[in-house]
């Protein structure tokens, strides 16, 4: 039996521009979360570790970070680590690889830099399958031989690209089939940010999610395989410090307001959240909601760890206007805005606020019906 901890997709040196001021803190997690996957590789006392590409971001990371990553893989010793240059960080002359900040690796640590098998022990064998360019649509899993009659060894392929299964344009596309056609007992995969899992190939997720709209990240896999042929049982383990969520409620009413506050708070520690939440204001007319908004707002702002709130101005309906407005010049300059808004030109003084910007014209009307709405609270 074998048991190995299969990772991908750390991107150390990512620029995490999207977090804004918070990038640089983003950037220190992975760190932090590589930390972890060691303490997990040796908690559940894994036989290897495989590292199936794009470990750094880019071949410009700067040594800080190289030597950083160098140190946590050495923090492995004494389990074997296999790690495997993807599309990010592929094999090439004068690349990441080549820096003098990698020559500190220790023995441990092997660079799957050769399209060939590479002997685990007697009974394991890996079928690595670096890169060595950006792109490609070729299958870099083509190479690996079938299983030769007598073969008992547990074979294992570490690659780095598409199953050629998955939706969307395929970047080194990879045969969906592959574990079959080659006699693989496991296909370990890297590319797919989510944890997926496709018979014997399996993408454990980047360690840390990268953006919003990532689903399934933060995860590594412990994989153990009784022998040869025998089915393998891949453990998903959470190691992520960081959790990203999006979210664009529907906003009518305080009880949607509320929803939205226990949606938040079922992510876990807001120290820990990065959130993005873009409120659809479209049916509101609750000027009680649009403050309980306010503050919820301003709760996240002080205790999120980032925080993308985008407030739309919610236009009202060409004609609606709230009872909180009163008859007279109030109702009035709603009216006018409303006229602008339909794209009319209103009768009276207000016909010179046609050509305004839009937004603007929109932002005003909001505004007046939130102003109403506090007068009469």
């Amino acid at each position: 039996m074998v048991r190995f901890l299969h990772t991908a997709d750390w991107q150390i040196g990512m620029k995490a521009a999207h977090a804004g001021e918070k990038a640089k803190a983003v950037r220190q997690k992975r760190f932090e979360t590589a930390g972890r996957i060691v303490e997990l590789a040796k908690e559940k006392d894994v036989d290897f570790v495989l590292l199936a590409g794009d470990t750094f971001e880019h071949h410009n990371v700067d040594n800080a970070a190289v030597k950083r990553t160098v140190d946590i893989l050495n923090r492995f010793d004494p389990i074997p680590v296999y790690v495997l240059p993807g599309n990010h960080d592929p094999m090439v002359p004068g690349g990441v690889w080549d820096r003098d900040a990698w020559e500190r690796i220790g023995l441990h640590v092997t660079l799957l830099g050769e399209r060939q098998e590479y002997c685990c022990r007697d009974d394991v064998v890996l079928y690595a399958c670096p890169l060595t360019q950006k792109q490609s649509g070729l299958d870099p899993t083509a190479w690996i031989p079938n299983r030769e009659d007598g073969d008992s060894r547990i074979r294992i392929g570490v690659a780095h690209g598409s199953l050629n299964i998955l939706p969307g344009t395929v970047n080194f596309p990879i045969a969906g089939d592959r574990p079959e056609q080659s006699g693989l007992d496991y296909l370990a995969l890297g590319d797919w940010h989510g944890h997926r899992i496709f018979g014997r190939a399996v993408y454990p997720g980047t360690m840390e999610p990268t953006s919003f709209s990532e689903q399934g990240s933060g995860r590594v896999v412990v994989v153990e395989i009784d022998e040869a042929g025998a089915e393998p049982r891949i453990e998903a383990c959470r190691v992520n410090a960081l959790t990203w969520a999006e979210l664009a409620p529907p906003i009518s009413t305080t009880d949607d307001v509320e929803m939205l506050d226990a949606a938040i708070q079922s992510f876990g520690s807001l120290a820990s959240l990065l959130l993005k939440v873009s409120p659809d204001l479209g049916g509101c007319t609750d000027s009680k909601a649009l403050e309980r908004l306010e503050t919820l707002q301003e709760e996240l702002r002080e205790s999120a760890f980032f925080l993308e709130w985008t407030d739309p101005v919610r236009q009202p309906v060409v004609g609606e206007r709230p009872a909180q407005i009163p008859d007279g010049v109030l109702c009035q300059v709603d009216e006018t805005l409303a006229t602008v808004l339909d794209g009319r030109i209103p009768e009276g003084p207000g016909h010179q606020f046609a050509d305004r910007d839009p937004e603007v014209v929109l932002a005003a009307r909001m505004l007046l019906h939130r102003l109403a709405g506090g007068r009469s609270a």
